[in-house]
């Protein structure tokens, strides 16, 4: 098993995310060791849940503002599901239950785990756990929308699985938690995912 040895750890900035330079040594595959430094992006860990009602075949998408977009001048407002940070104490799925409250006002009834996965490896600890969540649409729990102080304001709405998955294919929904999210619960023709 390869080695990896911390030769220093820089705090650089502390705020809404938490960057730190890393100095570290590793084995490498020929047997040598290799030091490099790496800025590291510490945001915690997430929770992502596609909302779904099987009985009408509609899937609950939202709409909010992302900077990452709007610094390269490109459209700011992503099409997504649910997600969220999780709060210490809080695992992934209850996470997924929170957030699907606060942000779409449903609480799901059933709710399968699909995958996790390093967002950005290269730069971040980040883990973002992918769920599927089971709601019925015409049984909301909270008006939704997000946590004003938060910084979140949300907008909603129901789209059919088929037109979904036509909107991955087509890059409408152009984010990859949401895209992998979708692909996992209904694959890439949206019928591959069977629920019970």
């Amino acid at each position: 098993m390869k080695k990896i040895y911390t030769l220093s750890k820089t705090s650089l900035y502390q705020g809404f995310f938490k960057l730190d330079h890393y100095h570290v040594c590793h084995d490498t595959f020929a047997g040598g060791q290799l030091q490099v430094q790496r800025e590291h992006l510490e945001r915690g860990d997430a929770a992502a849940i596609v909302l779904f009602d099987k009985a009408r075949d509609e899937v609950l998408l939202l709409e909010q503002f992302r900077i990452g977009p709007a610094v390269r001048q490109e459209p700011a407002w992503l099409i997504e599901v649910v997600a969220g940070m999780i709060d210490q104490g809080e695992t992934a799925q209850q996470a997924a239950r929170r957030e699907a409250i606060e942000e779409v006002g449903y609480e799901p009834t059933e709710i399968k785990h699909l995958g996790c996965y390093y967002t950005t490896p290269g730069g971040s600890s980040e883990k973002l756990d992918l769920f599927l969540g089971l709601v019925d649409r015409a049984k909301p729990v909270h008006a939704g929308g997000g946590m004003l102080a938060e910084g979140e304001d949300i907008r909603h709405f129901w789209l059919s699985r088929t037109e979904t998955m036509l909107w991955v294919q087509q890059g409408k929904i152009n984010s990859g938690g949401p895209m992998l999210a979708l692909l996992l619960a209904f694959g890439s023709t949206g019928l591959a995912y069977q629920i019970d």
